[in-house]
């Protein structure tokens, strides 16, 4: 049973409550009140506080209090999170859920279509707010497909001002997604502290929110239930949209209000607060006049009305209509003229009131048509400083520029930067020097401190910062299969076997243990302290954003602002505020401006990994969304009656056209073009669309390749090259530090003979005899860098070659030898396959 804290409006649940009298114990305030259960013949459930002496102070009703002005509906969305983290959990609640990849922390709410909960996704190492569906809809194969086609629809909307749905996938035959996780509060709980906020701060929320579902309505997406309570506030007074698109489009109500036969009863899959057949998720205090009406027919002019009732809300401090009963509000919402915010609040302009009054009209065609309309209208009422970019003040420019000098010269970070350079300098210096005084065991001692030192500086500062290298790089082995890390532990321990043969392994041991003490002392001594340096302007500068978000300037303006006047070095300054990706697409913009010459870039050779790890990182998404498509499409069509090979061919043709259009909106997006209507028809999840495309047949020849010139095949027979190349080399005397770490005599015109294994045939193993087996098995590791079937067979040939060319019939002219042409040839056709793979 939900219980509401009379003392802290804090939503917890208790289980298996009788009828009868009860004095439970709040677990955020930790304050009892008296809590009156009747039996189902009697009124609604009625909690009462208790203060110090014991008396009551009586509260209304659930009902009642769904439609006072001070009740904003909880409801369980991510700026939950932090209070709940704060005040702890229920202790009642049993988490009995497990999410591959996630790590359930707590339950934080439940409802009709699914339990939200508090997660750590395991891959990222990041807070979620995960939502999982209800097992009672498991059955349901058309409300399943909706829900999950509605899920990836709102997946792609990438916005400022809208939470990010991450990922949606499928538990125990439940769909579940993950979002953004909103660190902050709702504005429903700003006026629960505040009471109702002055109109210019109310505005340059709205327009916040009003930005968010503009993205949305031109990408197809309706909200339908704007409200306080789904805006979110983050810490650096960034809005953000909440619970957008989630299985409340036209086909969802239909479907809901036909569903009356099943398990579920329609009253679960609406709000509590809800009655009748035809009314869409929502809240009746923020509904408009046609989604009271009929659901079905409302457009994104209702999410206009709902955000007109939510700028009442925020001015006056109470909603516009009052009822006993959801019917009764809902009734007032379709049929009954608003009072003016002026009469109950009069500092409201008359301009501001005229605003709200005509996005609340009940005439959806007398409202403003569009959120671009709302928008340009507030943005004039607010006197925003815009005409296409933000043109800031003269005193605005010298503080961010000042915030970006202490950034960029705070002492401990500038002592960093000649510590890293002295080091790398050192090791080169010392690495040359023992190499010229005949020591190239030590030389390459001093080299892998440089390396392991990187290596382990990357793993401690990466747990401790969470960098985005280090959190794609975590991301990329958290993918791997357990072939993969099979093959990837077979080469560290094919590598540290070569280092025992020359006589370096402890030598190298050695030295990383010395790398990973100056990592750690690196990180503790100096880092630490350059972090709380450049903390201080970091500060000030999210405190001066803060403010020029509240007077409603837009978040792209807002960036490029930084950006612009940031200066030379702007970069690092610009990602610690923003993010890695915000830093790429600002970066974009600037050289679109022709400032490229007067622009550093900061870490840039993280970038072509960072690529790297993020295309493997999108294959291996599409794939799990093309799979989780398929088969929930294919089940729709199963529990309609389709055969199963015309199910799977329809499944799969769907899933590969949604998964494209997103592709599509995407690339349209990074390239600054126009979505056009049929891109934002599928992506609004119509399950009405049906799609005539066909999977590509099956291609035997490619099944083939990827089975016997794979990249599990081509890493397989890369160890072993590199392998029987160490044993020979070994075997010859030819590894060059064993002697006392000196290089071996003459090396060059020893006469090498071919491996020999006891055990096996002479034949088997006279292949291996000079070092072009070790370069083969390094051609054939770099071609698990690219794909491509024309690839895999060039390398592979150009390998043979390179091992067996001389054995087989390959013959030059002096003073090049049969061993070297053989090479050249086969690392030529390597090359060709590699131009030809893609990556």
């Amino acid at each position: 049973m939900p219980i509401a804290c009379p003392n802290c409006d804090h939503c917890f649940r208790m289980n298996a409550v009788l009828p009868g009298r009860y004095r439970p114990r709040c677990p955020r305030c930790d304050k009892s009140f008296a809590l009156l259960v009747p039996d189902q013949g009697s009124a609604a459930l009625e909690a009462s506080a208790v203060d110090s002496q014991g008396t009551h102070a009586a509260l209304a009703t659930q009902t009642q209090r769904a439609s006072q002005s001070q009740n904003f509906a909880h409801r369980p969305t991510t700026a939950d999170l932090r209070s709940d983290s704060n005040h702890g959990s229920d202790s009642s609640v049993e988490v009995r859920v497990e999410v591959p990849g996630y790590r359930i922390v707590r339950e934080l709410g439940r409802g009709g279509m699914g339990t939200v909960f508090l997660a750590q996704q395991v891959s990222l190492d990041r807070p979620v707010a995960l939502k999982v569906m209800s097992r009672g809809w498991v059955g349901d194969a058309t409300f399943v497909s909706r829900f999950t086609r509605e899920a990836f629809a709102a997946a792609q909307l990438s916005h400022p001002n809208i939470v990010q749905i991450h990922d949606i996938g499928e538990v125990d035959g439940a769909r579940f997604f993950s979002m953004e996780y909103v660190p902050g509060r709702s504005l429903a709980d700003v006026l629960k502290r505040q009471g109702k906020l002055d109109p210019e701060t109310a505005v340059g929320y709205l327009l916040q929110a009003a930005r968010g579902l503009k993205h949305a309505h031109d990408r197809g997406m309706i909200h339908r239930d704007v409200k306080p309570d789904n805006l979110l506030l983050d810490d650096h007074g960034l809005l953000k949209v909440a619970d957008l698109g989630l299985v409340k489009t036209q086909n969802f109500v239909e479907h809901a209000s036909h569903r009356n036969g099943s398990d579920t009863p329609q009253s679960e899959v609406l709000s509590s607060n809800l009655t009748g057949v035809r009314i869409a998720l929502g809240t009746p205090a923020y509904m408009s006049p046609e989604q009271c009406r009929d659901a079905t027919a409302v457009d994104r002019r209702a999410d206009i009305y709902s955000l007109g009732c939510t700028l009442y809300v925020l001015v006056t401090g109470r909603p516009p209509f009052n009822g006993n009963t959801a019917v009764e509000l809902m009734t007032k919402q379709a049929y009954e003229p608003i009072v003016p915010p002026e009469r109950f609040v009069a500092r409201v302009p008359a301009e501001l009131s005229a605003v709200i009054q005509r996005m609340m009209a009940k005439n959806a065609d007398d409202r403003f048509q569009t959120m671009d309309d709302v928008i340009r209208t507030l943005e004039a009422w607010l006197g925003v400083r815009t005409a296409g970019s933000f043109c800031p003040r003269e005193a605005e420019i010298a503080q961010l520029e000042r915030f970006v000098h202490s950034f960029n010269t705070a002492p401990k970070a500038v002592l960093r930067g000649r510590i890293v350079s002295g080091f790398f300098g050192f090791v080169l210096l010392a690495s040359l020097l023992l190499l010229f005084f005949g020591r190239p065991a030590w030389s390459l001692g001093v080299v892998s401190l440089l390396v392991q030192t990187c290596v382990a500086y990357f793993v401690i500062n990466g747990l401790t910062r969470k960098g985005p290298l280090f959190i794609h790089t975590r991301q990329f082995l958290w993918g791997l299969g357990w072939w993969d890390w099979g093959l990837g532990l077979a080469g560290i321990g094919l590598f540290a076997l070569l280092l025992a043969m020359s006589g370096l392994f402890w030598t190298w041991a050695g030295f990383g243990v010395i790398g990973v003490g100056l990592a750690l002392a690196l990180h503790v001594g100096v880092d630490r302290a350059a972090a709380a340096e450049r903390r201080v302007p970091l500060d000030a500068c999210v405190k001066l954003l803060r403010g020029l978000r509240a007077q409603g300037l837009d978040e792209q303006n807002l960036r490029a602002f930084v950006a612009k006047f940031s200066g030379r070095n702007w970069e690092a300054f610009f990602e610690a505020l923003f993010g890695y990706e915000a830093k790429l697409e600002a970066r974009e913009s600037l050289l679109r401006g022709g400032s490229r010459r007067e622009r550093e870039k900061h870490a840039d050779w993280r970038e072509p990994i960072l690529h790297a790890l993020l295309r493997i990182e999108t294959v291996r998404k599409h794939e799990r969304e093309r799979k989780l498509l398929a088969a929930v499409e294919r089940a729709k069509l199963l529990a309609a009656g389709a055969t199963r090979d015309a199910a799977e061919r329809q499944a799969n043709a769907t899933a590969e056209a949604l998964v494209n259009t997103a592709d599509e909106v995407h690339r349209r997006e990074s390239d600054h073009l126009e979505i056009g209507p049929g891109v934002g028809a599928i992506m609004s999840g119509a399950s009405n669309l049906e799609f005539a495309l066909e999977p590509p047949a099956p291609d035997p020849h490619g099944a083939f390749a990827a089975r016997f010139l794979g990249a599990y095949v081509r890493a397989a027979l890369a160890a072993v090259l590199l392998a029987a190349c160490g044993l020979w080399a070994h075997q010859n005397g030819m590894l060059p530090f064993l002697d006392s770490g000196e290089l071996a005599i003459h090396v060059s015109t020893r006469i090498a003979t071919p491996l020999e294994i006891d055990g096996l045939e002479p034949r088997m193993t006279h292949w291996v005899d000079s070092f072009n087996v070790g370069i083969a098995g390094l051609l054939l590791m770099g071609s698990l860098c690219f794909r491509g079937n024309a690839m895999s067979v060039l390398v592979l040939v150009g390998a043979g070659v390179a091992v067996a060319g001389h054995h087989l019939g390959i013959r030059t002219v002096e003073p090049m030898s049969n061993y070297h042409f053989g090479l050249l040839l086969g690392t030529v056709l390597s090359l060709v396959g590699f131009r030809l793979g893609s990556r």
